[in-house]
């Protein structure tokens, strides 16, 4: 694209830039206010995020903490998120369109300036953050019990060492007594 180079084109390319500016002070509110909920084992737990992808309210069915296993209650949460982040993302995208279809219609400073680098070649591609969880050693306060006879539904809990508390002692359950 050739850069304007009488004053009438300058003045276009001003307002289409104030244009643009009037557009974003426009659709920030609604971009910032976005938000999305996603739901997972059959809407027993459900997350919502904001407009930055932030979890802003987890709710479980209280009968998901009873049915369902600690490993399974985490993968449904974790899943719920991204889709809820993923949901707003997909949103904010469609906000912001129309602004992003204005910029890219804008000469870019080098086709404005002869020799100035593309900035927007220079910096690449923004990666995509990945969506498992980082692989990490764990610290002493972690402790990883794998079971050697592992619960074979999600209802049934397997303790192998456990003993009952109360046995042989009286009415009272706490020990402070």
């Amino acid at each position: 694209m050739d850069f304007p180079r009488t004053a009438d084109d300058v003045d276009a390319l001003v307002g289409t830039m104030n244009s643009i500016l009037g557009d974003i002070a426009t659709t920030l509110p609604k971009a910032t206010a976005l938000t999305a909920t996603a739901a997972e084992l059959d809407g027993r737990v459900r997350v919502s995020v904001n407009a930055r992808g932030i979890v802003t309210e987890t709710a479980i069915d209280e009968d998901a903490l009873t049915t369902v296993t600690a490993a399974r209650l985490g993968a449904a949460i974790t899943a719920a998120a991204q889709a809820a982040a993923h949901e707003v993302g997909t949103k904010a995208q469609e906000v912001w369109a129309p602004i992003t279809e204005a910029q890219r219609s804008m000469p870019r400073a080098s086709d404005i300036l002869d020799g100035l680098p593309d900035i927007s070649t220079m910096f690449g591609v923004k990666p995509e953050p990945p969506l498992t969880p980082p692989h990490h050693e764990p610290t002493d306060a972690e402790v990883y019990v794998e079971l050697e006879h592992p619960a074979t539904t999600d209802d049934e809990p397997y303790f192998e060492d456990a003993q009952d508390a109360t046995a042989g002692r009286g009415p009272f359950t706490d020990r402070a007594w």
